[in-house]
């Protein structure tokens, strides 16, 4: 959880520097708001702040998330093996993404995401298309059908909104609840791999 602490981190120096009577949240708080698009993400931080605040924080903050994805970012074990499998298995993976684009870039370069991914979607102003638009778009461009695989509530109404399976992952940061109505559940990386080398697509 070291970006998660650096967007604290950034928080309570941004609410020091510029005299703002808003309180740090937790952890735990910020672990619940992780894969909140950039709008919803920063501004929740940012509770009563007009929107050149919010985009003002959200430069501020990605310095600090930036710098601890080049010094932490790792993927969960096992992923690489599964990834270097459906690769082999001949399948296209696309990342699409509730991340701004400079958070997208740093993880896919610090990660080497290339190796694996044909392309990123993430979350860009001034279109602002919701995660579910996205999908359409990559499944236009890539082909059907599609699987999304995700543990948030967006990537469930995503895929929904596709018209895409949906694998929900109940070992990420999502809650239960948010993936209970999943067409799949993985509660481990090495079920993930099972699910999606069964899927025929």
């Amino acid at each position: 959880m070291e970006v998660a602490a650096a967007v604290l981190d950034a928080h309570r120096d941004y609410v020091e520097r510029h005299g703002l009577d808003i309180a740090t949240p937790t952890m735990d708080w910020v672990r619940n708001l992780i894969g909140a698009d950039a709008l919803d993400f920063y501004g929740a931080m940012m509770p009563g702040q007009p929107e050149a605040v919010r985009l003002d924080f959200e430069a501020f903050c990605l310095d600090y998330e930036a710098q601890a994805v080049a010094r932490f970012a790792s993927l969960y074990e096992h992923v690489e093996e599964l990834l270097h499998a459906l690769v082999a298995a001949g399948k296209t993976l696309v990342l699409i993404s509730n991340g701004t684009p400079r958070y997208v870039e740093c993880i896919w370069e610090n990660c080497n995401y290339e190796r694996w991914f044909t392309a990123s979607y993430p979350f860009a102003s001034p279109a602002n298309e919701s995660k579910g638009e996205r999908l359409v778009q990559a499944m236009a461009r890539y082909g059907e059908p599609a699987v999304m695989v995700g543990d948030r509530r967006s990537d469930h109404d995503a895929a929904r909104h596709a018209g895409a399976w949906f694998i929900g992952c109940a070992y990420g940061y999502g809650q239960r609840h948010e993936i209970e109505t999943a067409d799949a559940t993985a509660h481990s990386v090495e079920q993930l791999f099972e699910l999606l080398l069964a899927c025929k697509l």
